[in-house]
C-alpha cells in the first residue's frame, strides 16, 4: 500500500525546527522595560511565585536555594523582612539573585531590573541608595487593580531620594493605611499589593498636592537613571564621573574648586575626595551635582557634555546628616579610663548600654577606642553565653520537675500534659534543648 503524501518531498517537514530548552520557572516578561515603571527585581520574583501559587519564601527556600546554594543560606525570616531589599540594588544579593532567575527563567539581562550597572559609581555600602522599607504609591495600585493588572512595583520606589510618585501628585506610603505597619521586602503571600500583616489593601485615593519643584525633579533625574542605564552609549564608571566633574570645574570656574562648591552649596573642599582619594559619590551627592549644572545623571556618563553656562545653588539638601559629637581631648581621656575600669568590673553591660549612660554612641566608642572597644564587646559576649547557658540548664531541669510531678499524680507525662504546665512558664517543648530534656526524664525510672 503506497503512502498517501511522500514526505520527503515537503521542505516544511525537513527544515530544522530550534525548539529552546524548557526553564525551570515561568520566564514573565518584566513590566515597563525602558519606561519609568521599570519592573524591580523582587516585584517579578513575587508575580513569578504568585504565577506558580506558591509562597515568595518558599520558592526561594526550595527552588532557588537548590540551584544555587548560597542563596539556601537565607532562607531565614531577618532576610525576608527586611535584607531582601539589597535585591534590587548593586551588591552580592543583588548579583546572586540575577543570576538565579536568569538561569531559572531562561530570560536574560536582568541586571537592569536592579541598580547593579552603577556598582562602579556609587560606593560599595550602597551609601543612602536604597530605602529602609518597601514604599509604593497608593494610587498607582490601585490603578493597576483597576484595570486588573497583576501588582508590580517599579524599581524607582525602592530608590531613597524617589519620594513621591510625579504623576499623581502624591507621596510614597511606607506603611499600611490600615494597620500603621511597615511591609516586609518579601512576603509570605505572593502579592506585594496586599498587607502581610491586616491583609488589606494598600491602595487607594490620594487628593493631588503640590510637590516642590526639587522634589519632581528629584524624581526625575532618579527615573533617568533608571529608563537610560542599560543603554549602550553609557560609560557608567567611577572614572567617567570624575572627568566629568574636572571638565566642568576647568569650564564654568576656571579651575576653582572652592568657587565651583560655594555655587552649588557644597563644603568648599567638597570635591578634593571624589578628585584626589578617589572617593565614590553618593547617590545624593550625585544628585545635587547634577542639579547645580542642569544636566541628567545619565548625560553625565554620555559620550559627550554639554558645557554648563551657570550653576544652580541647591534649596535643600536630599539627606540632613545628624551632627557629629565634639568630645574635649580631656574628657575623651576621662571616658577611656572608665572604659577600663568596665572591663574589671563584675557585671559585663553591652556597648550599646554603655554608650547611652555615656551620652554617645557605639560609633563614636568604636573609632575612638577601638581596643577597648573590641574588648568590651568580647568580654560581653563570653558573659552573655555563659547566662544563656545556665538558663537554659535551668529550663532543662524545670522540665524534669513538670516530669516528676505529673509521675507523682499517677498519670502519664505526655507531651501535652508537659507544654500545658510549661506554657504557663513561657516554655515549650518545640524549643530543641527543652525536648530533648524531656525524653532524657521520660528515660529516668
Amino acid at each position: 500500500m503506497s503512502a498517501l503524501w511522500d514526505f520527503s518531498l515537503d521542505e516544511d517537514c525537513q527544515a530544522a525546527v530550534h525548539v529552546p530548552p524548557r526553564s525551570a520557572l515561568f520566564s514573565l516578561l518584566p513590566g515597563g522595560i525602558g519606561t519609568p515603571q521599570q519592573e524591580s527585581l523582587l516585584s517579578l520574583l513575587v508575580r513569578t511565585s504568585r504565577a506558580h501559587a506558591v509562597s515568595p519564601r518558599r520558592l526561594i527556600g526550595k527552588v532557588f536555594g537548590k540551584a544555587m546554594p548560597a542563596i539556601g543560606k537565607l532562607d531565614y525570616s531577618t532576610f525576608y523582612r527586611s535584607l531582601a531589599g539589597t535585591v534590587n540594588g548593586m551588591g552580592l544579593y543583588a548579583g546572586l539573585f540575577v543570576s538565579a532567575m536568569e538561569d531559572l527563567t531562561g530570560r536574560p539581562s536582568l541586571d537592569c531590573l536592579t541598580l547593579l550597572p552603577w556598582k562602579e559609581v556609587f560606593p560599595h555600602n550602597g551609601q543612602g541608595l536604597l530605602a529602609r522599607h518597601p514604599r509604593w504609591c497608593p494610587v498607582c495600585l490601585y490603578r493597576q487593580r483597576l484595570l486588573g493588572e497583576a501588582t508590580s512595583f517599579p524599581l524607582v520606589w525602592a530608590i531613597e531620594p524617589y519620594r513621591a510618585c510625579p504623576e499623581h501628585a502624591c507621596l510614597l506610603d511606607d506603611h499600611c493605611p490600615h494597620c500603621s505597619k511597615t511591609q516586609p521586602y518579601l512576603p509570605r503571600y505572593p502579592d506585594l499589593g496586599i498587607c502581610s500583616h491586616c491583609r488589606m489593601p494598600l491602595s487607594g485615593i490620594r487628593t493631588p498636592i503640590a510637590l516642590p519643584e526639587f522634589q519632581s525633579w528629584v524624581c526625575k533625574a532618579v527615573t533617568d537613571m533608571v529608563v537610560h542605564q542599560s543603554d549602550a552609549g553609557l560609560s557608567i564608571c567611577f572614572d567617567r564621573f570624575r572627568r566629568f566633574v574636572e571638565e566642568q570645574v576647568s569650564t564654568v570656574a576656571e579651575g576653582n574648586r572652592a568657587a565651583f562648591c560655594k555655587a552649588l552649596g557644597f563644603h568648599d573642599r567638597g570635591l578634593n575626595g571624589w578628585l584626589n582619594k578617589g572617593e565614590r559619590p553618593s547617590i545624593t551627592h550625585l544628585l545635587s551635582l547634577c542639579y547645580g549644572l542642569n544636566v541628567m545623571p545619565a548625560e553625565v556618563f554620555g559620550a559627550s557634555w554639554s558645557q554648563a553656562t551657570a550653576l544652580r545653588l541647591l534649596p535643600s539638601r536630599l539627606k540632613d546628616r545628624n551632627a557629629c559629637l565634639r568630645v574635649p581631648p580631656e574628657h575623651r581621656q576621662k571616658i577611656q579610663v572608665h572604659l577600663i575600669a568596665l572591663l574589671d568590673a563584675n557585671d559585663a553591660l553591652p556597648v550599646s548600654e554603655i554608650a547611652a549612660n555615656l551620652g554617645l554612641t557605639r560609633s563614636y566608642l568604636r573609632y575612638w577606642f577601638p581596643e577597648l572597644y573590641a574588648r568590651l564587646t568580647k568580654r560581653f559576649k563570653v558573659v552573655a553565653k555563659a547566662r544563656s547557658r545556665e538558663h537554659r540548664d535551668r529550663q532543662s531541669s524545670r522540665v524534669v520537675e513538670v516530669v516528676g510531678q505529673i509521675r507523682a499524680n499517677k498519670e502519664y507525662p505526655s507531651r501535652r500534659r508537659v507544654n500545658r504546665l510549661l506554657h504557663k512558664e513561657r516554655m515549650s517543648l518545640a524549643q530543641p534543648h527543652l525536648f530533648q530534656a524531656y525524653l532524657r526524664a521520660l528515660k529516668q525510672p
